[in-house]
């Protein structure tokens, strides 16, 4: 009942959705399709007794001709239903999973929350729970509902043909006389009552190991990821035989996981597999009695066969369907404790904004248990101004930027920004694999012509890039960390942005070079609020300012 209630806060905001009516409407052709295949089942046992009883009989009271052609009939309607509903469900599928990996695209991204999540107990792997497990969520809930939905339906049609098949059978238990009307549903019955508990309970396990099995997958592919982003800087140290053990550490755990699970799954299988063996005879053992009463013809004994097949089937879905159960119920655990996390993030940090002006007011950044990084900072800059953040290595420079730019959720104090638009530069700029010219408009600039982004890339050094503003390259493993850093300042041009913080952000850069982009962002940008961490002493005094941070003691 966990799952089922953590599935539906999953899927409410999405389907609960007034602009949803399409969903739905497919949802319910899919539904009459499902229950259409099962009235095709139901006209086929019926057809089987006429068949039987008219071989018993040698044909003499029906056509071949005819009970051919209702058979034809039947499966030109079982096709047409099944490659129906197969389409439906593989459109509905993709338009689930659309609005679900949509909507978390939304709360990860948001707010910061992506970087956020991270300064809290992040959960293992989200880019693996928003694309592997949203998938797996919307394929898995809707094929066990239609799996569902269908033996429903079958039971309850079936159950009725059992039921009457079945007659009434007397026993002497004791001395005492039973009589069982429809014994053949208590037999199917408690046969798939009984089975289903002894599958729970041989296979619950499966539950965690499949959610370990999950993120030790995750685990793996995402080192393999980090080796393929971080090849330079591994090849330079020589570190490919520590990759090695650690990559094959994750494999391991891979390998750990699937003997477990084969262990599990061995002992469930052999007593699934006996199970569905022995149902296949159960039924014809049962119905003898009444056959050698010569209550029921031959006819009868097929059709009563195939009638107790799917009611067993209904009532073991439960037993059918356990990996899958099991499976759905690890995804939902894995997306719901997702959506959790991000949900229960603290809210992001506010600031007011002033015309021309960067304020702060006895501003401290805090760890996570209230203690303080730095002694108060007090700040007054106004439109034009350049400052010079310093401060020993440790002290909590880098941090109080984050907390100017709303990253860092504990601090104390007050700021605020000047009015217009922040950019917020680090040591190592983030370049996307895109076209070079959206490379430089980051985070979204439109319509910025060719022959400004050119303009911008001489005026930091990069004139042998203005060729290739249309083409699409990995540009950080193409460029140097030099490159890359006046890349950030090309960036800054043509963004004009009214307050400007540059993180370390000429580190790979000679000293001359550093002071002369910074000269120039202030000669381009007269207006702009400047402010420069930098443990470089020529970027430090080319500026007209300084601010020193004191480590909190």
């Amino acid at each position: 009942m966990q799952s089922l209630k953590r599935f539906y806060q999953l899927i409410a905001p999405c389907w609960l959705h007034p602009r949803e009516w399409f969903s739905w409407l497919l949802l319910l052709t899919l539904t009459a399709l499902t229950l259409g295949v099962v009235w095709i089942s139901v006209q086929y046992n019926n057809w089987s007794r006429e068949f039987y009883d008219a071989l018993s009989d040698y044909f003499q009271q029906a056509s071949i001709g005819m009970l051919a052609l209702s058979y034809a009939g039947y499966t030109a309607l079982f096709v047409t239903f099944i490659i129906s509903s197969n389409w439906l469900k593989k459109l509905l599928i993709i338009r689930g999973r659309q609005k679900m990996t949509l909507r978390f695209h939304h709360l990860w991204l948001r707010r910061h929350n992506h970087y956020r999540l991270s300064l809290h107990a992040e959960p293992d792997n989200p880019d693996q729970r928003i694309a592997e497990d949203i998938r797996l969520l919307v394929e898995q809930s809707l094929g066990l509902f239609l799996s569902l939905l269908k033996n429903i339906t079958g039971l309850l049609s079936f159950i009725f043909i059992l039921w009457q098949l079945s007659g009434t059978l007397s026993l002497t238990v004791a001395g005492h006389s039973i009589t069982l009307h429809g014994y053949l549903v208590w037999v199917a019955l408690g046969y798939a009552v009984i089975s289903s508990l002894l599958a729970h309970w041989i296979g619950r396990p499966l539950h965690q190991l499949n959610i370990e099995r999950q993120k030790t997958e995750a685990d793996y592919r995402a080192s393999l990821l980090r080796i393929r982003e971080n090849s330079e800087q591994i090849a330079f140290y020589g570190g490919e035989r520590a990759e090695l053990r650690r990559v094959h550490g994750h494999f391991s755990a891979i390998a750990q996981n699937w003997q477990r699970l084969m262990s599990r799954e061995f002992r469930l299988d052999t007593f699934t597999t006996s199970y569905f063996r022995l149902s296949l005879m159960i039924p014809i053992f049962a119905v003898l009695p009444l056959y050698i009463a010569k209550q029921i013809s031959l006819g009868g004994v097929m059709q009563a066969r195939a009638a107790f097949g799917y009611v067993l089937d209904a009532f073991g879905w439960f037993i059918d369907s356990y990996r899958q159960i099991v499976a759905w119920s690890a995804t939902v655990e894995r997306l719901w404790q997702f959506e959790q996390g991000l949900i229960a993030l603290p809210a992001q940090s506010r600031f007011s904004r002033r015309p021309g002006t960067l304020r702060c007011l006895h501003l401290v950044a805090r760890h996570a248990d209230g203690t303080p990084l730095f002694n108060p900072v007090n700040l007054d800059l106004q439109r034009g101004e350049a400052v010079a953040i310093t401060g020993a290595s440790g002290c909590g420079k880098t941090t109080f930027l984050r907390v100017l730019s709303g990253l860092w959720p504990y601090r104390s104090g007050v700021y605020s920004h000047p009015t217009g638009k922040s950019l917020f530069v680090p040591q190592k700029p983030y370049l996307p694999d895109d076209l070079l010219s959206h490379v430089l408009t980051y985070p979204g600039l439109d319509k910025v012509s060719n022959q400004r982004l050119e303009s911008c890339l001489k005026r930091v050094g990069l004139h042998h890039l203005c060729r290739q503003l249309n083409e699409r390259q990995s540009w950080r493993g193409i460029l140097s960390g030099g490159e890359q850093q006046r890349l950030s300042f090309a960036r800054i041009l043509v963004n004009q942005p009214d307050f400007i913080c540059l993180d370390e952000a000429t580190s790979h850069l000679d000293d001359r070079t550093a002071v002369a982009l910074i000269g120039a962002i202030r000669r381009e940008l007269p207006q702009s609020i400047i402010m420069v961490v930098s443990h470089q002493r020529a970027v430090v005094d080319s500026l007209n300012a300084k601010y020193l941070i004191e480590k909190y003691n």
